[in-house]
């Protein structure tokens, strides 16, 4: 927002006037960490908070989020107005849990998917399907995220700076402590190898100044959607790409540093952060996993598209008819996330076909998702999102603004706890017990789209 907003000729009975949209201002809250101990209150947003995943067979005793005390009264209090003595005297202090409060949804458009499932409808065009996922199904795709999604061909958010071994989580549940060079050593080993065997010369035969090449910073980049950019434009602009160039300020690390440094995954099409768009100059797109592609197509076809845009404009109409029989996802992104990671609220505008649904699949510790609108501008709805929900983002809802703010601590489900059964069982591998390493201090996100529109020709000279 503009600085004239704070402008004194403003009348003295105005709201008061903030820099910050009120996105951003939710943002700011859940990531507040400025005073040690403290949460952030939930209970600020129970207007519009959502939690549709809270356990109900035991009461709040047996809700993580509860028992974490995200719920607690004393998140309701601005730290800044404790005394300094009271601080201190709560110091060791059990946190008080307080009350679970119940939310009213009479706002929420229920549906009933074709499988009996119930979802509900968050945002325009937005689906939330609640615990989607059996246990089962999250700690296969746990183990599936980590130890297949990061094997070679796949990029990672990693690759760019490290010689990485092609087998990265084998080596993390079987030898954590292997060494792993960055990129920018062995270039160097190599132009020393080759100064000392070719001297290089200029034209008058004197030996030529060896010039280090300054690491381009990654720009930000803001493009226009792809669906109005097309597809020749993109392929065009991509075509003066080179690739991201590794950073010379990194040392050798452990396999588990690096892994624990691993924000992504990138499955099928490969998207380029620095251009925000997809590397088309490839003839077919790394394969997307089966698996993953059959859970997304079914719970696409399973959703009663005429009741999610029953009540929309006629100019709303995105194509939704066809979803339930064509929709084919062939590019995805797995975020890993630490404890302390967040996500700015942002938009996904680079597929071709902007309306298509993204599927997202939450896995592990709990999180506070942010759904906005088209607009920064106005306020999101929070949600509290749990390992093993689906979110659909389709329509008009793949324009809304979202992020996450926060990880919720302390919420990871007691089916990812690492078992004294697991610990002494033969049959269980390195792997799945290094998942369940991971996944303690983690939250995953797996999330599926589709770059092209069916029927969708690429032409054969912009390839």
């Amino acid at each position: 927002m503009s600085s004239q907003n704070t402008s004194a000729s403003s009348s003295s009975s105005s709201p008061p006037q903030t820099q910050y949209t009120a996105f951003r201002q939710a943002e700011k809250h859940f990531k507040n960490r400025a005073h040690k101990g403290h949460l952030p209150s939930i209970r600020k947003y129970l207007p519009t908070l959502v939690d549709l995943s809270r356990p109900r067979s035991g009461g709040q005793e047996e809700d993580p989020v509860w028992k974490a005390g995200w719920w607690s009264p004393e998140n309701d209090v601005d730290p800044a107005s404790v005394p300094d003595g009271k601080k201190k005297n709560s110091k060791g202090k059990e946190r008080e849990k307080g009350e679970r409060p119940e939310i009213d949804y009479s706002d929420l458009e229920r549906i009933k998917l074709s499988d009996g499932r119930k979802g509900y409808i968050v945002a325009p065009g937005c689906i939330l399907i609640p615990q989607y996922l059996s246990i089962d199904q999250q700690l296969e795709l746990l183990h599936s995220a980590l130890a297949e999604y990061t094997r070679p061909p796949n990029p990672l958010s990693i690759s760019t700076h490290y010689d990485l071994p092609p087998n990265l989580f084998d080596l993390y549940a079987t030898a954590p402590n292997t060494l792993v060079e960055p990129k920018h050593l062995h270039q160097q080993h190599a132009q020393q190898q080759r100064a000392n065997s070719e001297p290089t010369t200029d034209q008058d035969g004197s030996k030529a100044e060896q010039q280090p090449t300054k690491a381009r910073g990654r720009q930000l980049i803001e493009t226009e959607p792809a669906s109005v950019l097309g597809y020749e434009e993109i392929v065009a602009r991509n075509k003066t790409w080179t690739g991201d160039i590794p950073s010379d300020k990194l040392g050798i690390k452990t396999v588990e540093q690096v892994t624990r440094e691993m924000r992504w995954a990138n499955l099928g099409w490969v998207y380029q952060w620095s251009t925000k768009s997809y590397d088309f100059s490839r003839d077919k797109p790394i394969p997307f996993p089966p698996q993953l592609a059959a859970i997304c197509s079914e719970v696409v076809s399973s959703v009663p598209w005429g009741e999610v845009f029953s009540g929309q404009s006629p100019d709303a109409k995105c194509g939704w008819e066809n979803w339930p029989k064509d929709y084919a996802p062939d590019t995805g992104i797995v975020n890993f996330y630490q404890i302390k990671d967040t996500l700015m609220g942002h938009v996904d505008r680079s597929e071709l076909d902007p309306a298509r649904p993204l599927v997202s699949l939450s896995i592990g510790h709990a999180a506070v998702l942010l759904l906005g609108s088209a607009s920064r501008h106005d306020p999101p709805r929070p949600i509290i999102i749990r390992s093993g929900d689906c979110l659909i983002m389709s329509g008009s809802g793949r324009q809304a603004y979202h992020g996450v703010p926060r990880i919720l601590e302390g919420t990871l489900p007691s089916h990812f706890e690492l078992s004294p059964a697991d610990s002494d069982s033969f049959s269980t591998s390195s792997t799945v017990k290094a998942a369940k390493q991971f996944i303690a201090s983690a939250r995953i996100n797996i999330n599926a789209r589709q770059v092209f529109p069916p029927g969708f020709t690429r032409p054969t000279s912009s390839k």
